[in-house]
């Protein structure tokens, strides 16, 4: 089985499992540092979390510079679409900014807002919550596909591998996939409400480090010949 090679990679994986380990350590011997400080709102665990995702928007905005000139629109827009996922992701974190510069929340945010704060992943709707149904169930369902079967029938099926190829969709590796069962093993484990803060923060930067290695890194790469432009559909 092929494993991590470069260096920042390995740092990467040690630094996600080492948090992740410590969080499951102090859980259980500290309980109440576990959840008042380690993962509180606002902890350096949350401001990992941003700090991922704004890298993954970054990033991905600089694969749409550099391989403009070599990739089809369609590559370039899944890469904009997940540059916006990234941002939307980083954004909610810090509720759109309101936790760096401490504005009011709006009226109908503070009657429909679970914390009282000015995001989305945080609404709810009578016995409907956002957080729980979108970002928990149907986001785990995705989380789910992607890292287990994705991969398989990316390998099976060619019209699946040239749709991935084709809308810049990068495609985990075994080890990316085994590194994200142990963390979940791990998350899953910790006796505490909180510990899907654990999940979150590992499963991002695992996410991270999985775009900079996919499967498919040579569609990424500028050193791969041009693929042939599709002009994009006429209105």
């Amino acid at each position: 089985m092929e494993l991590p090679r470069k260096k920042l990679e390995i740092l990467g994986y040690a630094f996600i499992f080492t948090l992740a380990i410590l969080g499951q350590y102090f859980a259980r011997t500290d309980l109440a540092f576990f959840e008042g400080t380690y993962v509180r709102e606002d902890s350096f665990i949350e401001w990992l979390q941003f700090t991922g995702l704004f890298f993954g928007f970054l990033v991905c905005l600089y694969r749409m510079i550099i391989l403009k000139p070599f990739r089809s629109w369609t590559f370039l827009l899944g890469l904009a679409l997940l540059a916006f996922l990234f941002f939307f992701g980083a954004a909610e974190e810090i509720s759109w900014g309101q936790r760096i510069f401490d504005f009011k929340t709006p009226e109908w945010f503070m009657a429909h807002n679970t914390q009282g704060e000015f995001n989305l992943h945080n609404l709810k709707f009578g016995n409907f919550k956002v957080n729980r149904i979108i970002f928990g169930t149907v986001l785990g369902i995705i989380i789910g596909f992607y890292f287990l079967i994705l991969p398989l029938l990316y390998k099976k099926m060619k019209k699946l591998k040239d749709f991935a190829d084709g809308f810049a969709i990068p495609v985990p590796k075994l080890y990316h996939i085994i590194a994200y069962i142990l963390l979940a093993i791990i998350a899953k484990s910790i006796p505490s409400p909180k510990k899907g803060e654990i999940l979150e923060f590992g499963g991002i930067w695992i996410f991270i480090l999985m775009i900079f290695e996919p499967y498919n890194r040579e569609f990424f790469s500028r050193k791969l010949k041009p693929i042939h432009e599709t002009p994009p559909p006429q209105s």
